[in-house]
């Protein structure tokens, strides 16, 4: 009985001591909304995506912010700070020069004057500016509800679209396309937001997710389409021949998107659309 006792007490000095001995602690840098602005970059030239093209530095003010040695190559079509969901680069808001290196050549080296608060950064030519876009993160949480379904726990994601889509090699593509959402229990599509033009984007579109099974985190499959400005679904080569363009992604509750429009419609690397989530 002593001995059992005796146990009991050594085990609640060493609870006592795990508790007060080993802190959990995080690295981590206060943000002044005021004066910095958080940012994630994007590289969406229309070119092939593979390792000749990859941008394998990228320095901010002359500070290295990314590289195949730290936050990953800015691959084409894709985006930096990599690894996690949400993440951001912070920089003192004003002129911010963004410098890209590729094989120990610079490449892209140009200022653009950023403004406080987040904004999702594209460099789509370059020997072109890069175009910024409010990361409109207030409109991260959407308030839509749909009602009773089968399983009682039906949510919301939100989708972004973002047209980056070149008509040719040079030429970005001259009109305004209408991204559009559906499930497959739906009869007709519905629009993510109002049609944008080259480097514009919508805004955060609440997508009703239905759980495609009980026991899940809840996804379900979104199918999606592009119309043109004359209001058809846009044609675009596939590598033999031209088709309507049509995709499908899965669509987590809570989960925001962005969906970029990118790639070159007449010819390859052919158009697609690329998936950053942002939350």
């Amino acid at each position: 009985m002593k001995y059992f006792k005796l146990v009991l007490i050594s085990a609640a000095v060493l609870s006592l001591i795990s508790c007060t001995k080993h802190k959990i602690l995080f690295d981590t840098t206060k943000i002044d909304p005021a004066t910095q602005v958080e940012f994630q970059l994007h590289y969406f030239e229309p070119i092939v995506n593979s390792a000749a093209y990859y941008i394998d530095s990228v320095f901010v003010n002359g500070v290295l912010y990314s590289s195949v040695n730290g936050s990953g190559q800015l691959l084409p079509y894709n985006g930096v700070p990599g690894g996690a969901v949400g993440r951001f680069f912070a920089v003192k808001a004003g002129d911010v020069k963004f410098t890209f290196y590729r094989k120990g050549n610079v490449v892209y080296d140009w200022t653009v004057n950023l403004q406080p608060g987040k904004c999702n950064i594209f460099v789509h030519d370059l020997t072109k500016a890069p175009v910024v876009l409010d990361n409109l993160e207030d409109q991260y949480r959407a308030t839509v509800s749909s009602g009773n379904n089968i399983y009682g726990t039906d949510s919301v994601a939100t989708v972004r679209f973002y047209n980056f889509m070149y008509e040719d090699a040079n030429t970005p593509y001259p009109g305004k396309l209408q991204y559009q959402w559906k499930r497959a229990d739906m009869a007709d599509y519905e629009n993510v937001g109002a049609p944008v033009a080259f480097g514009e984007a919508t805004d955060r579109v609440p997508v009703i997710v239905r759980k495609t099974y009980f026991n899940s985190s809840g996804y379900c499959i979104i199918y999606y389409r592009i119309l043109d400005e004359n209001g058809d679904v846009l044609m675009k080569w596939n590598g033999s021949r031209f088709a309507e363009y049509s995709d499908w992604w899965y669509a987590y509750i809570g989960r925001s998107y962005n969906h970029i429009m990118r790639g070159i419609r007449t010819a390859s690397p052919t158009t697609d659309v690329s998936l950053w989530t942002s939350l």
